[in-house]
């Protein structure tokens, strides 16, 4: 009897610790109009009844509030894992890449409360999978959080490292089973609750154990985005004064911010087929948005921009390694001493055959001046025109030479009035 007991008792044991071993990749679930629980069994053809063609997957990021700062983290791709057939038995199957980012996708947890981050737009063959699978970079650099300290601390906030067990390096598994129809839009969302996923450790270090649900919705094509969505495309570079030209930036972060929204990319490097410092955001709905750009040993760049239904809008970012100059002068009429030209229009544009077009204008004041700035180095033709006066083309040798944070002063520009109408 007493073996028996002793039997069970380290029976007992080993289940109990098998299933702390489990829990430790547990992720809780959360049904919303998921067909993988409404009408499907594991006993049927993993493609039947989905219909032909392919179906859209969108899959999104959040986060719930927490109290730190920042929580960042670094994501290198997700996979799908397609259920098996009859035969092979649904715990089979196969693993599919859907999304990797080379270099990882560095991600701001506390960022997304209250709001989404598109991390995948995928077309796909009808199907069946039982599960992702979302891969974390575990790098020095990588992961860390930032800590509000007290209010009688000399700094307001520090940085802690953030360690990301090799575990879930390899593949933090998410049990959502979802299905991909023909002609339908499945919609996954990946809740990252950053504030319980964080531990502190008792040597006062930080590690990630991730606690993550996940939801699914699937919806036809016809009841998505009621206000339409566009594309949001352009490039990153900076200027080369010495070739007057663009040279494109590779792995620079773009980031789309506004409404229940957060769109992320970064700019193609050259080791893909699209030019260097390219950039694509698509299926962002129509609003106004602010697009962040930050590219290493550069200022960070913001600027506002408005997506419309159907519409691309372009935004060519450029960095200056060079101070900016100017040009400056006055424009007055021709052979009057006090007739000055107010409402003139000064238009300078980049020449001397530069791959890259830059103009900029401004109009002269009621004493006739006018000074444009912030001039990318290089040389410049200046035109002025004003009613009344013959257009001004400025013919300096080689064009108006701009150097770094030097205004160049023409002068007086003297305009021709235009001779009077034949009678």
């Amino acid at each position: 009897m007493k073996r028996y007991f002793k039997f069970v008792l380290l029976l007992g044991i080993c289940f109990i610790f098998l299933t702390g071993c489990i829990v430790d990749l547990v992720v809780p679930e959360n049904d919303i109009n998921s067909p993988a629980t409404e009408g499907s069994s594991a006993d049927e053809n993993p493609v039947e009844g989905l219909g032909t063609g392919k179906g859209t997957l969108k899959i999104y990021l959040t986060d719930a509030p927490g109290d730190y700062k920042e929580v960042n983290i670094n994501i290198s791709r997700i996979e799908g894992h397609i259920a098996g057939d009859e035969e092979e038995g649904e715990d089979k199957g196969s693993w599919e890449l859907l999304k990797d980012w080379k270099g990882g996708l560095p991600v701001d947890l506390i960022k997304l409360e209250d709001v989404s981050m598109l991390l995948a737009l995928l077309e796909l063959e009808p199907n069946k999978y039982t599960q992702l699978r979302l891969f974390l970079m575990g790098g020095e650099e990588d992961a860390w959080i930032v800590i509000e300290e007290p209010e009688e601390s000399e700094e307001p906030t520090s940085t802690v490292p953030l360690e990301i067990p090799s575990v879930y390096q390899t593949g933090i598994k998410l049990n959502r089973p979802f299905e991909i129809a023909a002609d339908m839009i499945t919609k996954l969302t990946i809740d990252f609750d950053a504030e319980k996923s964080v531990i502190k450790t008792g040597n006062g270090k930080y590690k990630m154990k991730p606690v993550i649900s996940v939801t699914s919705e699937t919806y036809s094509e016809g009841e998505e985005i009621p206000e339409g969505s566009g594309l949001v495309s352009g490039s990153v570079s900076y200027y080369e004064s010495g070739e007057s030209a663009l040279v494109g930036i590779g792995g620079a972060n773009i980031e789309l911010t506004g409404g229940v929204y957060i769109f992320a990319n970064t700019t193609t490097t050259s080791e893909e087929p699209d030019p260097e410092g390219d950039f694509l955001l698509d299926n962002v709905p129509a609003g106004t948005y602010t697009l962040n750009v930050v590219a290493e040993d550069y200022d960070a760049y913001s600027e506002s921009v408005v997506v419309t239904n159907g519409g691309n809008t372009v935004v060519d970012v450029v960095f200056l390694t060079e101070e900016p100059g100017g040009i400056s002068g006055i424009v007055k009429e021709a052979g009057s001493v006090s007739t000055f030209i107010n409402g003139a229009t000064v238009t300078v544009t980049l020449s001397g055959g530069s791959t890259y077009s830059f103009d900029s204008f401004t109009e002269t004041d009621t004493a006739g001046s006018f000074s444009i700035e912030q001039l990318p180095v290089g040389s410049y033709d200046l035109t002025v025109s004003a009613e009344g006066y013959v257009e001004y083309n400025d013919l300096t040798p080689g064009g108006i030479g701009v150097t770094a944070g030097g205004i160049i002063d023409v002068g007086i520009i003297e305009l021709e009035p235009l001779p009077p109408p034949l009678p």
